[in-house]
């Protein structure tokens, strides 16, 4: 392994990619998605706090031990990276796919890989730079929107906390592995294909079957393992906005009692199931899951605690709960990765 030829050919791919048509106009679909992602978010987030501030007046009165349906104070990288998660979700995998699916393949057809070859490198001098390369133009890109989004915030008046920089850091490390799994898989097709155009169809018929159709035939899946309760019902609960009512948690306690649990015992494991062949299959799912958990939107930041029933839990013990996800999201970046080493450490270069 020659470090100073890896250089070169990551410094070669870069410039090469950030160069091209194809990047310039996901990358600028991508920046106006998440300029206006973030001025939406900082919106969202001033009502979210005006409606917080309200709902802590109206309730002032009332113990938090008896309030089952709490009132969170919403939190800035929530609300701020809210819909950013999605836009990463999406065009985030596009963008990696368009960065490698003619990483191999169109180099075969153009006759460069062979010339290449006959240069003194060897095979893994040659893939190591590629990936290098673009992995640097993905996380130029992350970087880039993320400041983008952190200085609409500033602009409009809002200050990320020490506690909202972690979140940020840990955000970004997790958004890098996502990039980096659809390159990784992207540059496995091509490999493995004939032409940059199978190449560019068997990825997006990958992204296609893990992010969109698994939900449904997870969902199916789900339904046949897990039968439905028999009578179950939904069971709902409002709370009063006069401060001098109180939340009687017995109402929840009798419901538990009936047909509702029941019901809601049986989704839950419909969830289970339906969670884990999502967390096997779909890097896009996994990625989503582990990213709203860390930005705090994800439904897990409160948990029933001893007498308090909004005890704030930390983001890495929410992390913890997410296990599954996070260890699916590993593997398949360092599956794709290893793919790609022995399939073309072996192939017939002509």
């Amino acid at each position: 392994m020659n470090f100073n030829k890896i250089k070169t050919i990551a410094k070669k791919e870069f410039f090469d990619s950030v160069k091209s048509r194809s990047f310039a106009i996901v990358f600028g679909i991508f920046l106006v998605l998440i300029l206006t992602s973030s001025i939406s978010g900082v919106n969202q987030y001033n009502e979210d706090l005006q409606s917080y501030q309200e709902n802590m007046a109206n309730f002032g009165n009332v113990k938090s031990s008896d309030i089952f349906l709490s009132f969170p104070e919403p939190e800035l990288m929530s609300v701020l990276f809210g819909n950013i998660v999605s836009n990463i979700a999406v065009m985030g995998a596009i963008l990696a796919i368009m960065l490698g699916y003619n990483a191999i393949s169109g180099e075969k057809e153009r006759g460069n890989l062979k010339l290449l070859l006959s240069y003194p490198l060897y095979r893994d001098d040659v893939i190591n730079g590629k990936f290098l390369g673009k992995i640097a133009v993905l996380v130029m890109t992350l970087v880039i929107t993320t400041l983008i989004s952190v200085s609409v915030a500033l602009i409009m008046g809002l200050v990320p906390t020490g506690d909202d920089i972690i979140k940020l850091m840990l955000f970004m490390a997790v958004s890098i592995v996502y990039l980096v799994t659809f390159l990784g898989i992207s540059i496995f097709f091509s490999t493995v294909s004939k032409n940059e155009t199978s190449s560019m169809l068997n990825s997006f018929m990958f992204w296609i079957v893990s992010a969109i159709l698994i939900t449904s035939v997870s969902g199916l899946v789900a339904d046949t393992m897990v039968p439905e309760a028999q009578g179950s019902n939904s069971v709902s609960f409002i709370v009063s906005g006069d401060t001098g009512s109180k939340f009687d948690m017995s109402d929840f306690e009798d419901a538990s009692q009936g047909l509702g649990m029941d019901g809601f015992d049986s989704y839950e494991k419909k969830w289970k199931v339906q969670n884990m062949i999502e967390a096997l299959i779909s890097p896009s799912l996994n990625y989503e899951q582990v990213a709203n958990a860390i930005l705090g939107s994800s439904g897990d930041k409160f948990s029933l605690v001893g007498n308090d029933p909004t005890q704030d839990l930390s983001v890495f013990e929410i992390l913890m709960g997410k296990m599954t996800n996070l260890v699916s999201m590993f593997l398949w970046a360092i599956v794709s990765l290893i793919a790609t080493y022995y399939v073309f450490m072996r192939q017939d270069i002509r």
